[in-house]
């Protein structure tokens, strides 16, 4: 069973632009999850789309397991999305990634100090702000694990394009 982390897009009701959203599976394949991701996407089911996809074994430091027994460690996975602004676009600019924490106060720290570095404008009092912080402790029935690895590598696409897998 592997970690995947998936982009997913689409329209929503009558939006004017295709909206996107991060999902996380427990899976062998990156396709077994499509129905998963069908039934957690907000918009309108024909039109939900993968834009891409990870495989997540490595982030921050620590490896990561997938494991049917519960997590002991004081340690915990949490993905952040940090949004900020740039005087060239109309568009809200966002960047996310996994951060290993013992709190979401500590990922936020984190991650606020990597992520949207060149931004101007940023939310709230000229501070990037921090959009979402998702504490990922059990996936699908599997809990994370995580084991110190200074020598992991950061994740990257294992799949770019537009693959529709509405219903």
């Amino acid at each position: 069973m592997n970690l995947y982390m998936f982009y997913v897009g689409g329209n929503a009701g009558r939006s004017n632009i295709e909206v996107h959203d991060i999902q996380f599976a427990a899976v062998d394949q990156p396709l077994d999850a499509k129905a998963l991701l069908r039934a957690a996407w907000f918009g309108d089911k024909d039109k939900i789309h993968l834009d891409g996809y990870a495989k997540i074994d490595w982030a921050d430091g620590h490896d990561i397991h997938l494991s049917a027994q519960p997590y002991s460690g004081g340690k915990r996975l949490f993905f952040v999305n940090a949004g900020g602004y740039s005087p060239a676009t109309l568009a809200e600019l966002h960047e996310f990634d996994l951060f290993v924490a013992e709190n979401p106060a500590q990922a936020k720290q984190k991650a606020l100090s990597v992520l949207l570095a060149g931004a101007g404008q940023q939310h709230k009092d000229n501070l990037k702000d921090v959009d979402d912080c998702l504490l990922l402790d059990k996936i699908g029935g599997y809990f994370l694990h995580l084991t110190e690895n200074p020598d992991g590598s950061h994740f990257t696409p294992e799949w770019q394009g537009y693959l529709p897998i509405g219903e």
